[in-house]
């Protein structure tokens, strides 16, 4: 496959004086958007930089993450002082900079908006003159790249590159971080073993938008068939579901219930695949290296955000129902993910 750049190249980066630069990353509120800016903070840090990261559902992963200092997100009220707490503040656009004032110029002068969507011109700024006045041109130089990247994280011209690809490419082509990888960074306590369960199936049969999510019944036909088959299907639901999800589906298979973000990565780790739509918890076991199976609606879509780390399926309607908002739940069968599903659990047994 060929991969076209979207955006010109740039010189190549003064590495001198990298450990003295403090850069802050803030991804959107999304738990899969996260994941993917994870990717640039790390390899900002195994660059040389001093990064931190600020992030509501990843704080909780700071024992796993040590080469980033992970934070919350501030308040409301404190957003915008952190510009002023680093040297550079590289933000997506949808994030909680952009929820805390509606000056766009404004905003485009203090923080380095990267969207993983299109990114509207207001937010594209350069930043170099203003870093070179704050702290030097020396120090300047050494974050040159990041003070000029403002625009969007895709640079590479094919709708099929999954979101995780495109920001190791971003890294690689806009930052000048040659040795860029998708590695997210995680270091994972030893009392935990990977895929300890091989048969334990999370189901997440939820997401952020209704019409993403495969209907519930059809996830409890398929967990009693995977059952059937010796594997241990377990939901996933997040707290704030929980009241709704819970009587949806009933007794008959277990829920566990986890505090945070860290608490679910660390029973995913140990379960043996995934099944869910498109959603965070499908980005969070794939970066885990977790096999999962996601369920996408539309069968023409090169689907970019798919879970982007390790060898995954992604199982999709069979005919086209563009034209038709909900259809494709009925064009996607418990038969047809089950086929998916056991795809999935012989690559994975192919290379085990």
């Amino acid at each position: 496959m060929v991969l076209t750049l979207i955006s010109g190249d740039a010189p190549s980066v003064d590495e001198s004086g990298r450990n003295s630069c403090r850069i802050a990353v803030v991804p959107s509120m999304g738990l899969g958007d996260s994941l993917i800016y994870l990717v640039i903070a790390n390899n900002l840090a195994r660059a040389g930089y001093r990064v931190t990261m600020l992030s509501n559902h990843l704080a909780h992963f700071a024992p796993w993450l040590p080469d980033l200092e992970m934070l919350p997100f501030p308040e409301v009220e404190d957003t915008l002082g952190i510009a002023d707490a680093y040297d550079l503040v590289m933000s997506d656009c949808g994030s909680i900079v952009t929820s805390a004032a509606s000056d766009k110029a404004r905003l485009a002068e203090r923080f380095v908006f990267v969207g993983t969507l299109r990114v509207d011109t207001a937010y594209v700024h350069d930043h170099l003159p203003r870093l070179k006045q704050r702290v030097g041109a020396d120090k300047a130089s050494a974050m040159s790249r990041i003070a000029t990247c403002a625009g969007p994280m895709r640079v590479l011209n094919d709708d099929s590159v999954s979101m995780v690809d495109q920001a190791v490419a971003f890294c690689q082509l806009k930052l000048g971080l040659g040795n860029a990888s998708a590695d997210p960074g995680f270091v994972m306590p030893h009392t935990l073993i990977p895929r300890r369960h091989p048969f334990r199936v999370m189901l997440h049969p939820t997401s952020y938008n209704e019409k993403k999510n495969w209907p519930h019944q059809k996830y409890l036909n398929l967990a009693r068939r995977l059952r059937l088959n010796g594997y241990d299907p377990q939901f996933v639901i997040s707290p704030k579901e929980f009241a709704l999800w819970a009587p949806r589906l009933g007794e008959e298979f277990p829920i566990p219930r986890f505090a945070n973000a860290c608490e679910l990565a660390a029973y995913l780790y140990e379960s043996g695949y995934v099944v869910g739509n498109d959603s965070g918890v499908g980005h969070l076991a794939s970066a885990l290296g977790v096999p999962v199976l996601t369920l996408f609606r539309k069968r023409r879509d090169g689907f970019c955000w798919r879970p982007g780390w390790g060898r995954n399926v992604v199982v999709r309607p069979v005919i086209s129902v563009g034209a038709f908002r909900n259809s494709w739940k009925r064009f996607l069968s418990v038969g047809r993910v089950e086929k998916a599903f056991r795809l999935l659990a012989r690559q994975h047994q192919s290379v085990s």
